[in-house]
C-alpha cells in the first residue's frame, strides 16, 4: 500500500491516540496509588506529562455583540502537532469552562481537518486528557 498524505496524517493521529491513552492510564494509576497511600507525587508527575504534551491550548467564543464585555469561551483546541501532518483535539466547553466533548482531528497540507473515528473508550480517554487543562473562568 502506498502512503498518501491522508494516511500519513491519520497515522500521526493514531500515534497521538496511543500516547494520550498511555498518559491517561498513568494518571488513573497514580490516582489509584494515591488513594491507597496518600501520596500526591505520582499524580503531579502524570499531570505534568499531560501538560507538556501539546504545542498549545486555546479557546474561543461564539458570536457576540461588541458591547458585551469578556464573552465566556465556548470551544477549545489542543494543538498536538502542526504542519503536515497536524493533529488536534477540539470540543465544546460546559458552563464551568470544562470540556464536555472531545474530537481527535488530523490534516495534512491543503487538506481539511478530518475527525478520527473513536470508540467510546477512546473518546473518554481523549476527553479525560482534555479535562486536565485550564480554559479560563
Amino acid at each position: 500500500m502506498i502512503a498518501t498524505p491522508d494516511t500519513h496524517a491519520r497515522g500521526n493521529a493514531d500515534n497521538w491516540l496511543i500516547a494520550i491513552r498511555e498518559l491517561v492510564a498513568a494518571l488513573d494509576a497514580a490516582y489509584d496509588v494515591s488513594e491507597r497511600d496518600g501520596t500526591q507525587y505520582d499524580i503531579e508527575t502524570a499531570q505534568t506529562a499531560i501538560h507538556e504534551a501539546p504545542l498549545s491550548v486555546e479557546v474561543r467564543s461564539g458570536w457576540y455583540r461588541p458591547c458585551d464585555a469578556n464573552p465566556e469561551p465556548e470551544e477549545y483546541r489542543i494543538l498536538l502537532t502542526w504542519g503536515g501532518p497536524a493533529a488536534q483535539i477540539t470540543g465544546q466547553l460546559d458552563t464551568y469552562g470544562q470540556p464536555d466533548t472531545a474530537r481527535l482531528e488530523y490534516q495534512n497540507w491543503a487538506t481539511p481537518w478530518t475527525a478520527r473515528p473513536l470508540t467510546n473508550e477512546e473518546r473518554e480517554d481523549v476527553l479525560t486528557f482534555a479535562q486536565q487543562f485550564y480554559y479560563g473562568e
